[in-house]
């Protein structure tokens, strides 16, 4: 249900348009549903074979099996999308709701039995003479679902091996995720800051906003407590850790695969080469994201940025402020400028109470959007802050909503709206370059100036910061496969990766050692490597607005269909459409062009305000 706010621009998401509550008819009657759903494709599973065996002949007896096999799991995962986005509807922005956590829990059980189903059913898709079956019309719409699924039955371990696999998860890496999440939604520390008569207690979602505050001194006190919150339960962290991705190499390994990373490659549906031409590129370009940090230092008065300066604003004058109703009306008002269907899709998910914007007690970090395929709808989570990098972060949430309606609207069910993270990117970097954009166009130097620092900030994160990550995953990984790593090492590893990126133009002695605890991102055991897809989606995302500038006419059409088709085939055959090829290196040169191109300018503007004072 709607919960009453207080504040004017306290705006919280409405559940309502999916189910009337936890404790409603039309929500117990979906979670019985559910239930009967899971068992009655248990009983079709057993009734029809499916799991692995010997290869199966295109029989029309196969054809009606597969025909009903597509519908039933189309079904299920509509049904659970919905249930699955009303659950974390509640747990996201309140870790402290017992009632939904519990509910969640069960969730996570019934999806041990569907994890156990998937498998049954991949291997017996991998059993199918699949170009004959392609040949009828019946399932070419799920033609890509289908060949990769045949990939992935090549990667199974035996039927019982995946049924305990898929039993043993929700105590298993699932729970660690767990436990990292409520510990890192329900902690907080009592922070002073300064002018401050008494101290507050803050969670990581407030200390996040608070480090990008203009005060200095409040950047530093923000960065200390986060530090001295996530030291708290920092045993706990690296428990966590050790489990999920000790569960994720033992089966990666079980499984075939060559490394864990083989595995993330498969899901984003990319190849070795295509990352490797990416992250060439991309250290390549650290030293021009270096000159930025170093002239951000220079504009901030600093010898060397420390990690609490990174998030810092960089204005001249007092730092442009946002209301939420200011926020909205501006990203509206550039949405309408591109496509009429943009524009309204963010009317629609103001007017109808999808978004959740102010940071709170017990509110998880960040911010995310999420699809209720039966619904057709979005839920956007925001820590709205009133900065610049919020209207951004509104732009890029929206954009993840329009792919959404992309999909939904094209009548893509869920096997076939099954995007890769590395796709997944593609509208939100799209939405986020027609807000920097539209800004530049208009902007005086001081306006200029704060729309080149929140871009170049972003790009930071997804150029650097992201490199970071990766190095980081992959050496505990590397690690893991031999023993359990202790807070210390994983403190090492973590700075380490950040001397490897950010060199020089980051201060030593302040930097963050426990980035490894904060990053939910880790501590999933059903996606690793949730770091380089961002950079892939960021550098794609650009490279087609890049085709967009020099080819506007008629575009919007073809963005909508590209955003429809991101499940229905694979990144590199989508990007041969607008002319890209994600294995030449020369194409992501070219996407980060524009980022050199805007440091060189933001450049002058600091040297010339630095001259003036």
């Amino acid at each position: 249900m709607t919960t009453p706010t207080a504040h004017p621009d306290d705006v919280r998401w409405s559940l309502d348009a999916l189910f009337s509550g936890i404790d409603g008819d039309d929500y117990r009657a979906a979670r019985a549903d559910l239930e009967a759903r899971v068992a009655a494709l248990e009983a079709f599973a057993d009734a029809h074979g499916l799991g692995a065996g010997a290869p199966l002949p295109a029989s029309e007896a196969v054809r009606a099996t597969l025909v009903e096999l597509l519908q039933r799991q189309n079904a299920l995962s509509e049904l659970l999308g919905d249930v699955s986005v009303y659950l974390s509807g509640f747990v996201s922005v309140d870790a402290f709701d017992d009632a939904a956590q519990a509910e969640q829990s069960t969730l996570r059980a019934l999806g041990a039995r569907l994890g156990a189903l998937d498998a049954r059913a991949t291997a017996w898709v991998g059993r199918l003479e699949l170009d004959a079956l392609l040949a009828d019309g019946r399932f070419e719409a799920h033609a890509h679902h289908l060949r990769r699924t045949q990939e992935a039955a090549r990667k199974q371990m035996s039927d019982a091996e995946e049924a305990l696999a898929a039993a043993l998860a929700p105590s298993a890496g699932d729970a660690w995720a767990k436990l990292h999440g409520d510990l890192a939604g329900k902690a907080a520390v009592a922070l002073t800051l300064p002018g401050a008569a008494e101290p507050e207690r803050a969670g990581l979602a407030r200390l996040f906003v608070l480090q990008g505050d203009p005060d200095r001194a409040t950047r530093e006190a923000a960065y200390r407590a986060e530090l001295e919150l996530l030291d708290q339960h920092a045993v706990a962290f690296a428990a966590a850790m050790n489990g999920v991705k000790g569960e994720v190499g033992t089966l990666a390994r079980r499984r075939g695969w060559g490394r864990p990373l083989d595995v993330a490659l498969f899901q984003n549906g990319i190849d070795a080469p295509a990352l490797e031409a990416l992250q060439r590129a991309v250290r390549a370009a650290f030293p021009v994201m270096r000159r930025y940090l170093d002239a951000k230092a220079r504009f901030l008065g600093v010898g060397t940025l420390t990690w609490y300066d990174r998030m810092a604003p960089v204005q001249v004058g007092e730092p442009r402020r946002f209301s939420w109703a200011e926020a909205k009306a501006f990203v509206q008002a550039r949405f309408d400028a591109f496509a009429p269907e943009l524009g309204a899709l963010a009317r629609r998910a103001i007017k109808e109470g999808w978004i959740d914007v102010l940071p709170r007690a017990g509110k998880r970090n960040g911010a995310f959007c999420m699809g209720a395929p039966g619904a057709q709808q979005s839920r956007v989570m925001l820590n709205f802050g009133g900065g610049l990098d919020d209207v951004f972060t509104l732009a890029h949430e929206l954009g993840h909503a329009f792919h959404n309606d992309s999909l939904y609207a094209a009548g893509r069910r869920p096997l076939q709206a099954r995007t890769p993270m590395a796709l997944a990117e593609t509208a939100s970097i799209f939405c986020e370059t027609l807000i920097a954009n539209g800004l530049l166009a208009e902007a005086d130097g001081a306006t200029r100036l704060a729309v080149l620092e929140q871009d170049l900030r972003g790009a930071t994160q997804l150029i650097v910061d992201i490199d970071s990550r990766f190095r980081l995953e992959s050496g505990v990984f590397e690690r893991r496969a031999e023993r359990e790593l202790s807070v210390a090492e994983l403190d090492v590893l973590m700075l380490e990766a950040q001397e490897a990126t950010y060199g020089d133009a980051l201060d030593p002695d302040a930097r963050h050692p426990r980035m490894w605890a904060q990053k939910p991102h880790y501590y999933s055991a059903r996606r690793s490597f949730y770091n380089f897809p961002y950079t892939f989606g960021f550098l794609f995302g650009r490279g087609v607005f890049a085709r967009f500038q020099a080819e506007p006419e008629g575009f919007a059409p073809r963005y909508r269909e590209l955003l429809s088709r991101t499940g229905m085939a694979s990144v590199a055959e989508l990007g041969q459409d607008f002319g890209i090829d994600v294995a030449d290196e020369a194409f992501w040169e070219g996407a980060l062009g524009v980022t050199a191109e805007r440091v060189e300018a933001y450049e002058g503007l600091v040297d010339g305000v630095r001259s003036s004072r």
